[in-house]
């Protein structure tokens, strides 16, 4: 059975709870490895105990927003300083398992993705509410985003795209949507409506993860249940105990409530008492319940959530949670309409599960390698090439010998016999010839052709994130392209500098000497032109940009030799590659 990876934060029970409904949908056709942390983690052991699920603890970042006074402030400097060395060591763990799992989706870790396989983030807070007084900084954590987002295959933001239907506002409706893949899915909750008797006056589910404000919160809660008529049930998501207490008042706590006790209790509820968070939001949602909701202080989220809905009049909000009278509130329930939505759950679960698969085509790839007197370079070229971690079915290696006066085309054919997807040609001399009869050659399945020079060399994962990096610009019309490129064979900062410059140089000017991407089907017709001895890769790639876009692949997986620079220096090499790209074409022929 094929294997899936989900990361859930920690950072309160909500991203559990509405991941559990994903991991639910995927259990029966997938088995599940669950990275999660804390409080978060155990709720989801209790919840899929039964299933074949296994669970990995790994530390989750810092609980923001803690804190009062100037000390709040002090706490969230350090706390977001630890949240980036957090998100960059769960994506070291991440790309030592990358390779065991079909697709990677997360909610609320940022780090949990690859660059190999398909990886999906669930989101509703595209855009951060900083603190008041930070709120000129807030085109800074929103531009941080965009860098965490665009790591993914596509963002789902669980909010509807209508904006007078939205449940998040401004969180989930920002700018920043515009520049990373994202689809509008509407509410996901873990709960299903259910024909019961609404038998429990007011339920209370208080869990979140700043501890501090929850105790004496829950405190005041308890004093003003007792106030209330009826039945009252409080859920406090504590899972490290299971001792349920009676108190006067008609009041029963659960530490925590999971599974069909978890449903039960909020289908039987009349009124919902619960702070502002989304999921909770979500939740009400789902089973069309009224509510009385309390934004944590210090909560910038909440409380825009809390400013948002109030005038929206779906729930009852109350802001001040040190001065308040619940009966007052749940007076006002009757005055609210809840939110009547035809899609919910199911359909976005569906909607998931259909664009999630969408990003397993499996592109076919006829990498083409020209090669002119490189029997010095030829076999490790081809060793990479025949190691390369990527279904053998669905690409093939051609290598053309063009006049070689050394041992190239005999060490190209000792390779064929044990590679069954190499073929090897001869063509006369001349680059743009060999390169020509490679197309001519390549299979009628071919999706994509690289075009390798014969000392560069890829390393195994690369057809894997090319795969992956089409897939996920499927809608881009890419047509041609390159990527970033390492030194092969030097490790000095000099060298690295250099071939980072010409990364950078390639991008902008959209241009490419040692690796050119292109689609087959396109680069049949267009060709190389033959009359040229060198810059023939230049107008190769003019041309093809007239029926497709660019595109420049950020990998570590492609190196190349330093061999040309060394024979001629960078600053001589990078001055004549310059006058051979300006001259005309008539001085640039064979």
């Amino acid at each position: 059975m094929k294997k899936v990876l989900f990361a859930v934060s920690s950072l309160g029970l909500g991203h559990a709870t509405r991941s559990l409904a994903v991991i639910r949908h995927f259990i029966q056709e997938y088995e599940i490895t669950v990275i999660s942390y804390g409080n978060a983690l155990k709720f989801l052991q209790e919840e899929l105990s039964g299933y074949s699920v296994s669970f990995i603890e790994v530390g989750d970042y810092p609980p923001l927003e803690r804190g009062d006074g100037a000390y709040f402030y002090l706490y969230l400097f350090a706390d977001l300083i630890k949240t980036n060395f957090v998100i960059k060591s769960e994506h070291k763990v991440t790309v030592q398992m990358q390779d065991d799992y079909e697709f990677i989706f997360s909610d609320g870790r940022y780090g949990v993705y690859s660059s190999k396989i398909p990886s999906f983030l669930l989101s509703h807070q595209i855009s951060f509410m900083p603190p008041k007084w930070l709120g000129f900084f807030r085109f800074i954590t929103d531009f941080s985003n965009y860098f965490y987002f665009k790591n993914f295959n596509k963002v789902f933001i669980a909010d509807y795209k209508k904006y007078d239907k939205s449940l998040a506002g401004n969180l989930s409706h920002a700018t920043l949507t515009h520049f990373f893949p994202h689809d509008y899915i509407g509410i996901v909750s873990s709960y299903k409506k259910v024909d019961i008797k609404e038998d429990i006056d007011y339920l209370f589910i208080i869990s979140g993860y700043l501890k501090k404000k929850k105790e004496s919160f829950v405190s005041k809660l308890l004093e003003q249940a007792k106030k209330l008529d009826g039945k009252k049930v409080f859920i406090l998501g504590d899972v490290n105990t299971q001792e349920v207490q009676h108190i006067e008042g008609d009041i029963t706590i659960y530490p925590s409530a999971t599974k069909d006790l978890r449903k039960e209790l909020f289908s039987r509820a009349k009124i919902i008492i619960s702070r502002t968070g989304y999921t909770t939001i979500m939740d009400l949602v789902e089973l069309d319940k009224k509510a009385i909701l309390f934004p944590t202080p210090n909560s910038t989220e909440q409380e825009y959530l809390a400013s948002y809905h109030k005038y929206k009049d779906y729930f009852v909000i109350c802001g001040d949670e040190d001065n308040f009278n619940l009966k007052e509130r749940a007076d006002k329930i009757a005055q609210t309409v809840p939110l009547k939505v035809s899609s919910k759950t199911n359909e976005a679960l569906k909607h998931i599960e259909k664009s999630v698969k969408s990003y397993f085509h499996r592109h076919f790839f006829s990498i083409i390698v020209p090669a002119f007197d490189e029997e010095k370079y030829l076999d490790e070229t081809i060793e990479k090439l025949s190691k390369l971690d990527y279904d053998k079915n669905y690409f093939e290696v051609i290598i053309v010998e063009n006049g070689s006066s050394d041992e190239s085309y005999k060490i190209a054919k000792s390779y064929e016999k044990n590679m069954e997807n190499l073929k090897v040609y001869q063509s006369e001399k001349g680059v743009s010839k060999a390169k020509n009869l490679g197309l001519k050659h390549t299979s009628e399945n071919s999706d994509f052709s690289l075009f390798l020079d014969a000392d560069t060399l890829l390393e195994n994962d690369f057809l894997s994130e090319l795969n992956n990096y089409l897939n996920k610009n499927t809608d881009n019309n890419l047509c041609v392209g390159t990527t970033t490129i390492k030194p092969s064979n030097s490790s000095t900062i000099y060298d690295k500098c250099w071939y980072k410059f010409f990364d950078i140089a390639h991008k902008i000017t959209k241009t490419s000497y040692s690796i050119q991407i292109a689609k087959t089907s396109v680069a049949r017709e267009v060709k190389f032109d033959e009359e040229l001895n060198y810059s023939e890769d230049l107008k190769f790639i003019k041309t093809m940009m007239i029926f497709g876009n660019f595109f420049f692949l950020n990998t570590n997986q492609v190196a190349a030799s330093t061999r040309r620079f060394r024979q001629d220096g960078y600053f001589k090499t990078l001055f004549y590659w310059n006058i051979q790209a300006l001259k005309p074409k008539k001085f640039k022929k064979i």
